[in-house]
């Protein structure tokens, strides 16, 4: 390692640590969620979070630069994957939300059958509960919040 860093010139080194930072500022665009999510060093983890919350510019850029330092005791490759699967700029949706928009599309019809296909899928769900979800979203333009909720209610019936 020590050879590594020998052989390596100053602009090498330097360009690595920026190359770092770089990794470190795409991280501190992903929602808490998405960082939970990663396997990251909870010193990088706190680091990030703290960064948000700091809103002067030189206490920010000092904050990334220490982001970075901490990014070069991290192996980058694993971050730099997870980025890519969790890509802001190309969302990939996963297989739940994929089904329950499909699911939602279905129950919004109003057809009987729809619904009590999706009870028999999703075991354990109350038909009261689930009508209620679907009047919420109805009365919702976007049906975010509801949709959320049914997103939840289809991954728990799919771990039992």
């Amino acid at each position: 390692m020590e050879n590594d860093i020998q052989n390596k010139s100053k602009t090498q080194i330097k360009k690595e640590a920026e190359e770092l930072q770089k990794l470190g500022e795409e991280l501190l665009k992903l929602s808490s969620h998405k960082l939970e999510r990663m396997e990251l060093p909870h010193d990088l983890r706190k680091a990030l979070i703290e960064a948000r919350s700091i809103k002067s510019n030189i206490a920010g850029r000092r904050q990334r630069q220490f982001i970075g330092a901490l990014m070069r005791n991290v192996d980058p490759e694993p971050i730099r994957r997870a980025l890519l699967e969790t890509d802001v700029h190309f969302p990939i949706e996963s297989e739940i939300v994929k089904e329950t928009r499909m699911w939602m599309d279905r129950l919004l019809t109003g057809n009987q059958a729809a619904m009590e296909k999706f009870i028999c899928a999703c075991p354990g769900l109350e038909r009261q509960r689930l009508r209620q979800l679907l009047r919420n979203i109805k009365k919702e333009k976007t049906g975010g919040k509801s949709l959320k909720i049914l997103e939840q209610l289809i991954v728990k019936s799919k771990k039992r």
